[in-house]
């Protein structure tokens, strides 16, 4: 830790529309409070361009595998330290293009020549990074994953009291994160779980955009917009959490993930994670909630009806609680960062 009064001042960087998006993603917020416990005075930035003030900061704490390379080579040209973090969705190739793989491997490779350290978030994207290196993670990459505020998420109460409620929270800005979370897939099996159970209810909740205008036409379609799902916009961090602590079900159909923090953030609240196990989902939610082929429509109808009916098993909550709080904790992601800052 660095003496009070001798802070140095990290420069912290994502090409966010506003920086709002700052407080409100989950992953920004932590690794800015952890920048903050290890003594640093933190500048937030959306532009590349910030980072030639260079006397405005000592470190570059970069977002993302892309247009941080911009913000890093401008770093680097005044001799300041460079770290990356985030998901690299687009080396994945269940999930991108050949051309969209290419795209990032390319400015994967530059962004890090420049990284003094790069944390890599999942142990899919570290398979996929070390294939762009014949195989072999290179030297100044860690697997460092994401992590849950576990004390505020934590679930305390009896399982009786949960909600026959089922959540999801994601950014709806654009409709190709609607279908990459399946988003549209939720409410569709949600509609034939409210035909047998007319009192289960349906939470969505993420920043509005294309995606959502289309989810909410889906909704009209699809006869639900009755109240049994309700749509609520971009919510602040203490509504999610009393969301989650209130719902019984959480809702995770991704095509992929470059993590899945929500998967850690539910498996917390005492959810049952109902999740498809792509991409860092299998480190997320590792053997926890219940894993299903998204592909199969019919047989994810199935199961969730079956479970809204099956009595939620506190043992298996219990185990999903302990699960994030010995892989997932803050702490855990503090001390690797303060190794390498």
């Amino acid at each position: 830790m660095m003496k009070k009064g001798n802070k140095k001042t990290v420069l912290f960087y994502s090409s966010v529309k506003t920086k709002k998006m700052f407080s409100i993603q989950s992953y920004y917020r932590n690794d800015i409070l952890i920048l903050r416990d290890l003594g640093y005075r933190v500048r937030l930035s959306k532009s590349c361009w910030d980072f030639v003030c260079f006397w405005r900061y000592s470190v570059a704490f970069v977002y993302f595998y892309r247009y941080g390379f911009f913000a890093a080579l401008w770093a680097k040209l005044f001799g300041k330290k460079v770290y990356f973090t985030g998901g690299i969705d687009y080396l994945e190739p269940s999930f991108a293009t050949p051309s969209q793989r290419r795209v990032q491997a390319l400015f994967f490779k530059f962004c890090n020549l420049l990284s003094d350290r790069s944390f890599i978030v999942s142990s899919m994207d570290c398979r996929n990074v070390a294939k762009l290196y014949g195989g072999k993670m290179p030297s100044n990459c860690t697997l460092c994953y994401h992590v849950v505020d576990f004390e505020r998420f934590l679930y305390m109460g009896d399982t009786p009291k949960k909600e026959g409620q089922y959540l999801l929270v994601a950014w709806m800005q654009n409709i190709d994160n609607v279908f990459r979370k399946g988003i549209d897939k939720a409410v569709m099996v949600f509609k034939e779980i409210h035909e047998r159970h007319p009192q289960a209810r349906f939470v969505l909740a993420g920043s509005p955009g294309e995606g959502s205008r289309y989810i909410l036409e889906q909704i009209k379609c699809l006869g639900l917009d009755d109240g049994s799902v309700t749509y609520l916009g971009a919510i602040s961090e203490e509504l999610k959490i009393r969301l989650m602590l209130e719902s019984k079900f959480y809702f995770m159909l991704s095509t992929y993930e470059g993590f899945g923090i929500a998967a850690i953030e539910a498996l917390t609240a005492g959810c049952c994670l109902i999740h498809s196990g792509r991409g860092g989902l299998k480190d997320a939610a590792g053997e926890m909630g219940v894993q299903v082929d998204i592909e199969d429509l019919e047989s994810l109808t199935q199961t969730c009806l079956e479970l809204y009916d099956r009595p939620f098993d506190k043992d298996e909550m219990e185990k999903g609680i302990r699960f994030v709080k010995e892989h997932f904790c803050y702490k855990t992601r503090l001390d690797t960062i303060k190794c390498y800052l």
